[in-house]
């Protein structure tokens, strides 16, 4: 067994044990229940166990790990349905931070990062809710050596509770340049609102009214989009993981069920055809699974495009077949896939729909065809 191997097998177990003693339904309900969906204590968890700050280079407190780390972590948390927001604010807003902040900013936000002493969160889309990037309606003016901020940023996961907020706007009087900006959630003129999502998470809506905010960096709108869409793919790419961990966890749920749940005297397991639809998404979930960490380890635009089609797929496909072979008793609250299938459902369009990946898939091949 290789070293990146061995590490990559002591990461996964050590992530499903405290998912086993820590994400029970009793436990994954009180943090639903939380406020911002992210109780301090809990995060702070997080970054004892070295996740927080996995990816964060070691000169910042971090562990240097990458991409693919970060997978095979999210896809045991999507297993264990974890409520607190490890992708939006461990993998983009962090990397993010990583990507942009320098000297002072740098030394104050990275290691409380990995530290669970501070929280950030990026609010990316634009308030209509489309999930992709494009010239942002937000407006930054520069009063002497400070910036205002104004406008608003639509429903984002992380948002809520995070000690730090980073936001994109147009500078004011060049509509063709666009800055990045870290607020601090507390500062006047930032407006936070929490709503709980359907799957038990938690997202919130960003309204700035002459804000205070940090310019971190600043360019051409072009450039700016290129540098923040590499950085979304890779939130994509985890994303995708924890997905693929709660349709592995919704199928082990459901094949369990046809095992023991007899019918006409005999399991429904024994039909050679719920025999064959769970062989089929079985291996569609591995195929993803396989695709998934060959696009952590090269996340270019065409394979995160195509990872995101083939995931949103697989989510609706195990779903559905998981309610289909379980009947009623797979929609109702209490039993446990009820849980799974809100957060498949949820999660297929979270950050981007079929049709927006396919698109960008599409557009990304007429370019290299060109």
């Amino acid at each position: 067994m290789s070293a990146d191997t061995e590490m990559h097998q002591m990461l996964v177990d050590s992530a499903q044990r405290w998912c086993e003693h820590t994400c029970t339904p009793e436990q994954r309900a009180a943090v639903s229940s939380h406020a911002t969906g992210c109780p301090p204590e809990r995060w702070r968890e997080l970054a004892e166990l070295g996740w927080l700050g996995l990816s964060l280079p070691e000169t910042d407190g971090g562990l240097g790990a990458g991409l693919t780390e970060q997978c095979l972590l999210a896809e045991q948390l999507g297993r264990a349905l974890l409520v607190e927001p490890f992708v939006a604010s461990a993998v983009l807003g962090s990397h993010l931070l990583d990507r942009v902040s320098e000297g002072e900013q740098r030394e104050a936000w990275l290691p409380a990062l990995a530290a669970g002493d501070r929280r950030v969160a990026w609010a990316a889309w634009e308030h209509d809710g489309d999930p992709s990037l494009r010239q942002p309606s937000a407006v930054a003016t520069r009063q002497g050596d400070t910036w205002r901020l104004s406008g608003s940023k639509g429903l984002m996961p992380g948002v809520g509770g995070a000690a730090g907020v980073l936001v994109t706007a147009q500078i004011q009087g060049d509509s063709s340049r666009m800055g990045l900006f870290l607020l601090e959630a507390s500062t006047g003129g930032v407006s936070i609102i929490s709503q709980h999502l359907y799957d038990g998470r938690t997202a919130a809506t960003l309204h700035l009214d002459d804000a205070r905010g940090t310019l971190l960096r600043e360019g051409a709108t072009s450039e700016m989009l290129a540098l923040l869409n590499n950085v979304l793919d890779r939130g994509r790419v985890a994303h995708c993981a924890e997905t693929l961990g709660t349709a592995q966890a919704a199928f082990d749920i459901t094949l369990e069920y046809v095992r023991t749940r007899r019918q006409f005297g005999r399991a429904l397991g024994q039909n050679q055809v719920i025999q064959h639809r769970l062989v089929d998404l079985y291996v569609e979930i591995q195929e993803t699974r396989a695709l998934c960490l060959q696009t952590a380890g090269e996340p270019s635009p065409r394979n995160v495009a195509a990872l995101c089609i083939r995931t949103g797929q697989v989510a609706r496909h195990t779903w559905e077949e998981s309610i289909q072979l379980h009947g009623a008793i797979g929609m109702t609250e209490e039993y446990a896939l009820g849980e799974y299938v809100r957060r498949l459902a949820l999660a297929a369009d979270l950050y981007g729909n079929g049709p927006t990946h396919t698109e960008r898939l599409a557009n990304l091949s007429l370019e290299v065809s060109e």
